[in-house]
């Protein structure tokens, strides 16, 4: 960090499974100058420090790799972790305000499972207000009658205030360091407390602590599977596609794009072969013909996929975004 002089910064946190994915993202945060505005780190949990001297030193000057020491993320004896794709380390962000050198006092939160398709520069610059936190919604608005089953019944019961609509997805996040200083560890200790409940791990327990004090990004900036799946994408063009969910790009194909962001993971590799030891990219492979079955399910839910479509088109056209 030694020279740096910007006041914000771009982070990463991730472990050996999502290494990969979080230098691709920050590599393409370069590639848009995106280091001209703010620091960009990438605290690392878990990963052999000879391979981060290596990325380092091939990344340059322009990213930064810091091993992250703390443990009390760690959830103790006895508070559950439902189990998903979702790795324990999602909780180490919640602790990063303590590791940060003091000459940042603003922070742009990103996932590493995500890609940088247009211009950040405003979130970047962007200032958050004290006790808030720019975010952008999850997809439970766009399920009001719970027909979709993206949530389970009375989860947001246990949330402390947040809601449908003021629900936001942890993958894309900025605030001040104070802030975050004071919510993440309040956020942490609210988990340690409803493990069971929370079954988004830090995203549940960010929205409990934030409440509905959400700054709303649009959602050009947190472009997730479902806004993908409704093709949202032709009625706003993304900034930061997001790939939530279990089924990424590395891996296999991700609607409704198909293998088009895979040749950037392909393309990393080659870049950088040392990576081969923690991650690893599944070949091509062409997409099946979907099933009768399939396409009949296909059809029963179009009916719902055009009134939700409706509805991205309108809130998108609402003038209240803290960032478009």
């Amino acid at each position: 960090m030694k020279g740096k002089k910007h006041d914000t910064a771009v982070v990463f946190v991730t472990d050996n499974g999502y290494l990969g994915p979080s230098l691709l993202a920050a590599l393409q945060l370069t590639a848009q100058g995106i280091d001209a505005l703010a620091d960009i780190i990438i605290y690392t949990v878990g990963v052999d420090p000879a391979l981060i001297d290596t990325l380092q030193n091939r990344a340059g000057r322009a990213l930064s790799f810091i091993a992250l020491p703390d443990t009390s993320y760690v959830p103790p004896d006895g508070v559950a972790f439902a189990k998903n794709h979702v790795p324990v380390t999602a909780l180490a962000r919640l602790v990063i305000a303590d590791h940060l050198p003091s000459q940042y006092r603003n922070i742009v939160y990103l996932d590493g499972d995500i890609q940088i398709v247009g211009d950040i520069a405003p979130l970047v610059r962007h200032r958050v207000r004290d006790g808030w936190i720019a975010a952008g919604r999850g997809s439970a608005w766009l399920d009001p009658d719970d027909r979709l089953g993206l949530n389970p019944k009375g989860y947001f019961d246990v949330l402390a205030g947040a809601t449908r609509q003021s629900y936001f997805n942890s993958g894309v996040l900025a605030c001040n360091r104070d802030t975050w200083a004071i919510y993440g560890p309040k956020a942490l200790n609210a988990f340690f407390s409803n493990g069971d409940t929370f079954i988004r791990h830090d995203q549940s327990a960010l929205n409990a602590v934030f409440e509905q004090n959400v700054e709303p990004l649009s959602p050009a900036y947190n472009f997730h599977n479902v806004y993908a799946k409704l093709k949202c994408h032709g009625i706003l063009a993304p900034k930061i596609i997001h790939f939530t969910g279990p089924a990424k790009p590395w891996k296999a194909a991700v609607p409704p794009w198909g293998w088009r962001f895979h040749k950037s993971y392909t393309d990393l590799m080659e870049r950088f072969p040392e990576l081969a030891s923690v991650f690893k990219v599944e070949p091509y492979a062409p997409q099946p013909t979907p099933g009768l079955r399939a396409r009949i399910s296909t059809l029963r839910g179009a009916r719902t996929r055009i009134s939700q479509r409706r509805a991205f088109r309108a809130y998108v056209k609402r003038d209240f975004f803290a960032v478009r």
